[in-house]
């Protein structure tokens, strides 16, 4: 990126900047309603702070379960840089004062994260405008304004991912369950956790459902293969056909065997000698097969299919 030429008025841009921010305030406001600071982030009496980008800091890991623009959407991200680069960062971050002089990050890693970026990357060009980059108006709380269940709860309703079916899987189900327990603590009923989340991420409640099936009731190792793409949904739920030690059983003596074919073949209330067959099938050489016939003509294909069997003496 090149950077532009010409002086600027450090005063008039810092002005003009916080009017930017100003009309942003109020769509955070809304957020800030829901977990009871709407007053403290309302227009007007809650202030906007500049501050320097190099004195933000994330917030612990274990709190932002949401991944950055530039890891997962990279068009989403340039779109992103390229906005900042031409107006500056225009939807203030929210901060979390800390007792280093250091901010928390609430809501803005990723202008935060580009911001650096652009000021790294253009420094040294002529006219370049550092301070439009290096101080976006914040919203800033103080330490002791907020508790760590309030800052969480700015996290988890400010970074709500927009393009959510783009996520890994693994990453989809942890950001379902972070949401389910938010809205538990805020006391939801679970079809009232299921509908709002539903709404949210614009996904299907059974989506939801099965989800949270998956990370409940799936031995965790299998879970993995599913997160790798080894299985797809509809088969790894087949193992919530049986309770974990059978899980755990199936995994330790046939992960070198589990396919999509096997899995789909497996049936509710089947006994270990009968898994035990799905997943030997290959070694014996037999394949599944899937074939589409005429509706009108499925008895007449299982005659010749079962004189083929006796045939070959299967």
């Amino acid at each position: 990126m090149a950077g532009k030429k010409g002086s600027v008025d450090n005063a008039a841009f810092l002005r003009q900047v916080s009017a930017n921010a100003q009309s942003a305030t109020q769509d955070v406001s809304k957020t800030m309603e829901k977990i009871g600071l709407g007053e403290i982030a309302e227009k007007g009496k809650k202030k906007l702070t500049h501050v320097d980008v190099y004195k933000m800091v994330d917030a612990p890991e274990e709190w932002n379960k949401y991944p950055r623009l530039k890891d997962n959407q990279v068009e989403k991200y340039l779109e992103l840089k390229m906005s900042i680069y031409e107006k500056g960062i225009e939807d203030p971050p929210i901060l979390w004062e800390r007792s280093d002089g250091k901010y928390m990050i609430l809501a803005g890693h990723n202008r935060r994260d580009i911001s650096c970026e652009i000021i790294q990357e253009c420094r040294e060009e002529p006219g370049f405008e550092e301070e439009k980059y290096r101080y976006p108006a914040c919203i800033v709380y103080a330490a002791d304004e907020l508790s760590e269940e309030q800052a969480r709860g700015i996290i988890d309703d400010t970074n709500l991912y927009r393009d959510f079916s783009k996520l890994p899987q693994k990453v989809k189900i942890e950001i379902i369950k972070s949401r389910m327990d938010v809205y538990k603590r805020r006391r939801y009923s679970k079809g009232e956790r299921i509908d709002q989340l539903a709404k949210e991420l614009g996904i299907k409640k059974t989506a939801i459902y099965e989800n949270l099936s998956i990370s409940e009731n799936v031995y965790a190792p299998l879970q993995e293969l599913y997160y790798d793409g080894k299985l797809k949904r509809k088969a790894i739920l087949k193992f919530t056909y049986f309770d974990g030690d059978t899980q755990q059983w199936i995994y330790e003596n046939f992960k070198d065997r589990i396919t999509e074919a096997k899995v789909n073949a497996l049936k509710k209330n089947m006994n270990r000698d009968a898994i035990a067959n799905v997943f030997n099938a290959e070694a014996q050489g037999i394949k599944k097969l899937t074939v589409e016939i005429p509706a009108d003509r499925v008895e007449e294909f299982r005659g010749m299919l079962e004189e083929w069997l006796i045939k070959v003496g299967k």
